[in-house]
């Protein structure tokens, strides 16, 4: 059952970097962002984020610490991790807004945790990934973990792209002066 759930958030992350690439091709008709926003957005964004975390989520705990790696480095690391991680991807969302962090053209934000990494959220939530594998210690863990970290690390050129036409120099201004990813 475990590879069935690792198989899904594979697929869900296989088909939103599709869609992203696609989009990124055709700007004059994108499946993301969407170009009127509204609850059908709302909907398939959040299906789709349940289903891929969801199924990362179940692939590691159906093969629980199959690695058998000690409690120490699973509960005293990765538990940790994940935990601060998951917050600080909260955090971001919230600054960034709800419907902004779903692809809604709500304004550039420059501040807070975004006056010193580009990326807070797609930064936390590599951490967070990092955190599951250790916590769950297993394969399927991994590679749903590794299908979510890939996606991250994929989306942004992309996502950087739709900032630059959509924002202009003042996106310009902005990427010049943070970091990427923060380092």
């Amino acid at each position: 059952m475990e590879v069935a759930f690792a198989s899904i958030t594979v697929a869900a992350c296989l088909a939103v970097a599709a869609i992203i690439a696609w989009s990124d091709k055709h700007p004059d008709r994108p499946i993301w962002p969407p170009r009127k926003f509204g609850w059908p957005a709302r909907i398939v964004t959040w299906s789709v984020t349940a289903i891929a975390i969801g199924s990362a989520y179940y692939a590691g705990r159906a093969s629980w610490n199959a690695w058998g790696w000690p409690d120490g480095i699973r509960w005293f690391v990765g538990f940790p991790l994940a935990s601060i991680a998951s917050s600080a991807s909260s955090f971001a969302i919230m600054k960034l807004g709800l419907e902004q962090s779903m692809g809604a053209n709500r304004g550039l934000v420059t501040g807070g945790m975004f006056a010193h990494t580009r990326n807070p959220t797609y930064t936390a939530n590599l951490a967070l990934c990092l955190g599951w594998v250790m916590l769950a210690a297993s394969w399927p863990a991994a590679i749903s973990a590794g299908a979510l970290a890939a996606l991250y690390v994929f989306a942004v050129p992309y996502e950087e792209r739709w900032l630059a036409r959509t924002y202009g120099e003042a996106w310009s201004d902005y990427r010049d002066r943070v970091k990427r990813w923060g380092l």
